[in-house]
Formats: structure tokens, sequence, C-alpha cells
């Protein structure tokens, strides 16, 4: 079954919540509505529920208006598995899952067939909640309440399931669980539209997307095509950085919290980094409002890859070699912008050694220099000795040494209010 949105608009008190969506859902599609509170997700499945008349356009199943049909055969199209459900009434998780067959019962009063039976049973099994078939519906927990609704949706046999929130009021686990079990129940053939708020879990478990804003399709496609930084930041109101998960390979967004909470002082920062070392104190000093750079890094180092997430200045080097004299002098010429050199607890190699050079520099010009963890430089100096002597001179000549991530922030300040 296909389902065409058709120019939809819909008005509440002559308000437009919806203006002009257009948006098909391919048979089989796990969709995710998604966008900020008031951007018209729910009222765009209220509409596909048929739950409300659209002021102009149209949903049409399989080219038919859905306004034509009869309730009963809505039913047996769409199942609804609502944002939260009442919990206090005394039916059994198996008597809330037999309401599903309510759509296709010819006769109430003569009670549940062998088919209603054998639906039944058979939703619970794929939900996992057979297990607790008798027990009152009030007293399971959030998750296994969640996995119940669901099973009742399953038992009117639908061709799509409409989700409103499914996973809002379950913890982290609880909603690993409920989309897993959706994706599953998807790949079975069920067609789901489900309204999310979590970018990341509807990365990792919708075909595609439909962001809406202000009652309009903004954007409409995969999440790697929808969930880019510019997107999220003209609807969301916040700057993001957005990677592919090396795990799952869905996209993933991290917030720039920094770019919301601390504004910047102006202090420009110069980090000697490398191997991982560099990216949590980068992350640090912008939420602290610091300008960071960063010393020279090969284009491999995950290091690297902060920093241009982060759009930070960044030398790079190719991967392999050592520092050449043209990236060395263009560190020389960050650190001479810079108030305070920062050097990482890194892996010192040849390729590497200019950057504790660089350090040496910095001292010289009269720049602040901080040193995070030197007594770590014996597992770490790979030029037999040459590293450890250099740091060795460094302190001796004014550098100051921090052993953790929260003492150089706390030097940093105290620094600052000087």
């Amino acid at each position: 079954m296909k389902i065409e949105i058709a120019d939809l608009t819909f008005a509440y008190d002559g308000k437009k919540v919806l203006k002009g969506i257009n948006l098909t859902i391919k048979e089989g599609e796990f969709l995710g509505l998604m966008g900020p509170n008031g951007s018209g997700k729910t009222t765009l499945l209220r509409c596909m529920m048929n739950y409300l008349r659209p002021e102009h356009g149209a949903i049409l199943l399989d080219a038919k208006p859905i306004h034509a049909l009869k309730d009963a055969e809505i039913a047996r199209l769409f199942a609804v598995v609502p944002q939260s459900s009442p919990t206090d009434f005394s039916f059994t998780a198996y008597e809330m899952v037999m309401m599903g067959r309510i759509p296709h019962s010819t006769n109430r009063l003569s009670g549940e067939s062998r088919a209603d039976a054998d639906a039944v049973r058979s939703a619970m099994r794929r939900t996992n909640t057979w297990s607790f078939v008798n027990r009152s519906f009030a007293t399971l927990s959030g998750g296994e309440r969640q996995r119940v609704i669901i099973a009742r949706a399953l038992a009117q046999n639908p061709k799509t399931l409409l989700l409103d929130e499914p996973t809002v009021f379950l913890d982290i686990a609880g909603q690993f669980e409920i989309m897993d079990l959706l994706r599953a129940l998807n790949e079975d053939g069920l067609t789901i539209v489900a309204v999310l708020h979590d970018l990341n879990l509807a990365a990792r478990y919708c075909d595609r997307i439909a962001l809406l804003h202000n009652g309009r399709l903004e954007a409409y496609g995969t999440a790697e095509e929808v969930f880019n930084p510019e997107n999220i930041a003209r609807i969301y109101g916040i700057e993001v950085i957005v990677r592919r998960d090396p795990l799952t390979h869905a996209v993933s967004t991290i917030p720039r919290i920094s770019s919301i909470v601390a504004p910047m002082h102006g202090t420009r920062v110069h980090v000697l980094c490398g191997g991982a070392t560099g990216g949590p104190v980068i992350k640090d000093l912008l939420d602290a409002g610091y300008s960071p750079s960063t010393g020279v890094l090969n284009v491999l180092d995950s290091d690297f890859a902060t920093a241009q997430d982060l759009h930070i200045p960044i030398i790079s080097e190719i991967p392999f070699a050592q520092v050449s004299e043209d990236a060395h002098t263009q560190n020389l010429k960050q650190i001479e912008e810079a108030e305070i050199v920062i050097v990482t607890d890194f892996p010192i190699g040849p390729g590497n050694l200019k950057n504790i050079e660089a350090a040496e520099y910095a001292l010289e010009i009269g720049k602040t220099v901080i040193i995070i963890n030197p007594q770590t430089i014996d597992e770490r100096d790979f030029v037999v000795g040459r590293a450890k002597a250099l740091l060795e001179k460094l302190l001796k000549s004014g550098a100051k040494d921090v052993k953790e991530r929260a003492a150089l922030l706390t030097l940093l300040t105290e620094r600052l209010k000087k």
C-alpha cells in the first residue's frame, strides 16, 4: 500500500499548523517524522489516522482518499500506537491486546473467535509479551506496557503502523528495545511511520526522515541527506557536528554545546597534540569559551578529524611523514598569535618531535606553556630519550605541568583572572 500526502494543509482555529505537505511513503518503509515541538509532526500523524480532516489536500491510500473509507476499513490498514496509554484500569495484558481484534469482529456479542485468539497469541509472542499474558496491564513497566500496546496494534493485522513518540517515557535500554522491535517488524514487511525526537535514534533505524518546521516539510530523504549541520542549525537552532558511527555506519549528530553556552572571551590557546589526546582538551576549551588552534597533525589522526569537525585552525601534514619545514613554520606563526600553548600527552616519535621544539620556541617568546602528564613521558618517548630531555628542559625553563584536564581548566581560569 502506497501512502501519498498531497498538498496537505490543516488549521486549528484559523491558525495553519500544516502548510502544503507533499510526501510519498513507500510500502515497507520506515519513516521518521521529526522536527521541533510545534512543527506539526503529531498533527500530520493524526491526519493520517483520519482523526483530523485537512483544510486542503488529501491523504491517499493506493490513490484512494482516506476520508472515503469507513473506520473499520482504515483500522484494518492502519494500527496506532499512541504516545501514552491509561493505566488506571484492571485489564490483563491479554485483554489489552485482544482489543486490537475489534476491527475484525462482525458480532462483538459473540466473543473472541479462534482467529482472534491466534492473532493475539502471535502478536504477543512477536513482541515478547506472552510471558506476562495474565498480568494486570497497570502493574507492567513502561517498556512492557509499550510492547503490549504494539502487540495490540499488531493484532489488527495492519499494513502500516503509526506511532507517536514510541520511546518518549523509556530509559535508554527501553528505547533500543522498542526500536529494535520496530525495525524487526519493518524487516518483516510492515510499513512504519513514527514521530521521533532523537536524531541519532532516527538515523540508526529509519529508512527516510521527514523533517518539519513551522508546519512545512523542510527536508525529506535519508538521514545522511537530511541531518546536515545547516538543516539542524536552521530548524533546531543549534550547531552540531555530523559524523558517521564507525559501528552502525549511521550518521550521528553531536551538539556543539560551546556555541550556545560559553561566549568566546578571545583567549587564543594553541594545542600541540596527536593520537586522540587533543580532542577532549579542544572540546573543553571550546566549552569554556576559549579560541583553540592545533599544532601539526597528520590527516589520518583522530585529533585532526575532531579539529576539522569543530572548525578550528589546523596545520596538516601527510600521514607517516615528518613535520615539514613549511608546516613547522606555520606552527610557529600560530604560537605567536596565541596567548597560551598546551602540550598534551601524545606519543612522540621522529615524525612529530618538532611539535615539542615548537613548545620550546613558545617559552622563548614569552608564552605560557602548560604540559599535560609529563610524568608519563617514559611510556611515550620513541626517540631514545630526546623527548624526555626536551620536556624536562621546558619544565626547568618555566613551563607548568598538570596531571588532568580538570586541573588544566582551573589553571587557565586562574590565569585569565590575572
